[in-house]
């Protein structure tokens, strides 16, 4: 009875671990804009890590100092 019983818990805990995995939502690693070469934005750090640029923004360089923009995948 108690090798059922473990086969069963296990059976549970395996299911369980397949339904938590295949309802993670997909990574969606996002990154600063690239600067093009030869583009100098203002010299002003206007944000010091994307903690402090508003939800959703990333604090990233534009060539001299550092804004807040929109991430792109």
């Amino acid at each position: 009875m108690k090798t059922g019983a473990i086969l069963v818990l296990m059976a549970f805990v395996s299911v369980g671990v397949e339904l938590t995995c295949a309802w993670r939502p997909p990574f969606r690693a996002s990154v600063c804009p690239e600067v093009p070469e030869g583009v100098f934005g203002i010299c002003a750090e206007m944000c010091s890590g994307d903690q402090s640029c508003p939800r959703g923004m990333k604090c990233c360089s534009n060539g001299c100092g550092h804004i807040c923009k929109h991430p792109v995948p």
